[in-house]
């Protein structure tokens, strides 16, 4: 029976005032705190007992927690482009460190390896130029180190870019010189709070605008270097993974203290109503002073180790709140995951997938799709080129000199101790035609053998655990 036309009258302007009252949806934000260097076990809420993360540990409560998160590539630039970008590093063409801290351990070695570019191709769609198109503020705040003039974060979408510049670290964390060519500081000031000064006097000036902004810190990348106070809290210890040098260990609660800094800021100006805070790192810890939680090898190389890294996302309303994901993800999902959660339309073709599913309760992508990496280059940490797939729960590793692979079942052994590739043959050769088919579709510049190789491998001084700058202001 049709309602009478009254009642509908009625509730047409029932709807309409309803309509006209109802507040609009808060401007989203998004806010990605990009930790160098740290490691997967560096953390209190990865399990580490010899460091105080509380913040972070209560962004984990009450956000997302992602156990089996991985970063895009064992090194720094490649995995900043492609997280930036959402694209496998191999498609970029940036496999390693920008500048003469990757080119210099490839020399004179077994493999001519590939040319690394020396900045991002500025025709690459950016995650900052793909929501400045839809009405964000953007900012880049602390290390870029995907170019420098030409290709800074200015040129790739951020409207302000502090401290960025073509360099992967400070030549100290204190003022007033920092070495990164930029403006003195005052003097002792610290890095790690002068970019959280920075990123909350940039929030403040954004109002009701939707914004996205990129913190990358430089801790806890060497130099070591941590506040004095923060320090002497710290008891002796030896070198990872048993325990973090004093220095190390001191960075990370100070990067924390930065975090518990930003989520009082937000709270404050009502900001954390409307804002997405993504928590992650580059690569994983360098082994002799950071830890990657009983993984295996270091930054650098594609065991776990080098690869497997925190992440957490926390998002307003605590939907998600406490929840610990075991399924593997990858650096290149934020991309699509933050312009998903956006509504900022599909944006441009990318190889991640979008968590904004799974953040939701519901389902994400599928557990056994591969995901890659590709690193055919030499570097200090003892790396060799190498390729890496991971499959479900199996990982296969293809080392470039001489054709070896190593398989593991990373759900019974995420240590990587033991090699199953000559148990299992059929997993082995699945997973090379995976690793394989990857490489033609992305052209995957491969090395190639070195013609002038005199079959002496130049001497690679390994770090070691007390290789620090301690610049710490009246010295220890």
């Amino acid at each position: 029976m049709r309602a009478p036309p009254r009642l509908l009258a009625l509730v047409s302007l029932i709807a309409a005032a309803s309509l006209a009252t109802a507040a609009p949806a808060p401007a989203p934000g998004f806010i990605i705190i990009l930790a160098d260097d740290l490691g997967w076990g560096d953390l209190g809420c990865q399990g580490n007992p010899h460091v105080q993360t509380p913040h972070l540990d209560a962004l984990a409560r009450e956000g997302v927690r992602f156990i089996q998160a991985y970063a895009p590539s064992p090194v720094c630039s490649a995995s900043r482009a492609a997280l930036l970008t959402g694209q496998w590093p191999a498609r970029l063409g940036i496999t390693d460190a920008i500048g003469d801290a990757g080119d210099r351990w490839n020399r004179g070695r077994r493999l001519r390896t590939p040319p690394n570019p020396g900045a991002l191709d500025l025709a690459t769609v950016t995650l900052a130029e793909a929501l400045r198109a839809a009405g964000f503020a953007t900012a880049s705040i602390g290390k870029w180190h995907l170019g420098g003039k030409g290709s800074l974060a200015e040129d790739h979408g951020f409207e302000v870019n502090y401290y960025g510049n073509n360099l992967g670290s400070p030549k100290t964390m204190f003022g007033p010189d920092h070495g990164l060519g930029l403006a003195p500081t005052p003097p002792g000031e610290y890095l790690t709070d002068r970019l959280q000064d920075e990123a909350e006097r940039w929030l403040a000036a954004q109002g009701e605008r939707p914004f996205l902004l990129l913190l990358g810190h430089f801790a806890v990348h060497r130099p070591l270097g941590a506040k004095e106070e923060t320090i002497r809290r710290q008891p002796a210890r030896g070198p990872a993974p048993w325990g973090l040098l004093p220095e190390y260990a001191a960075m990370i609660e100070d990067l924390d203290a930065t975090v518990g800094r930003l989520r009082a800021f937000l709270a404050a100006r009502g900001l954390d109503r409307r804002t997405t805070v993504v928590f992650t790192s580059d690569n994983g810890a360098v082994k002799w002073w950071g830890s990657n939680g009983g993984l295996r090898e270091t930054k650098g190389t594609l065991y776990e180790g080098g690869i497997r890294v925190p992440l957490i996302v926390w998002q307003p309303g605590g939907a998600s709140r406490g929840r610990v994901l075991d399924v593997p993800v990858h650096g290149i999902d934020l991309f699509p995951t933050l312009l998903d959660l956006a509504g900022a339309g599909p944006g441009p073709a990318v190889d991640g997938r979008s968590l904004a599913a799974l953040l939701r309760g519901g389902r994400g992508p599928a557990a056994d799709r591969p995901l890659f990496w590709h690193f055919p280059h030499y570097n200090m940490h003892g790396a060799r080129p190498s390729g890496a797939v991971r499959a479900g729960d199996l990982k296969l590793l293809e080392f470039l000199e001489d054709g070896r692979r190593e398989l593991y079942d990373l759900q019974a052994d995420p240590g990587e101790t033991t090699d199953l590739a000559t148990r299992r043959p059929a997993d082995v050769r699945r997973l090379a035609d995976l690793l394989a088919a990857h490489r033609r579709e992305v052209g995957a510049r491969m090395p190639e053998p070195n013609p002038a190789f005199d079959g002496t491998e130049p001497e690679v001084v390994p770090l070691r655990p007390f290789e620090s700058t301690r610049t710490v202001p009246g010295g220890r």
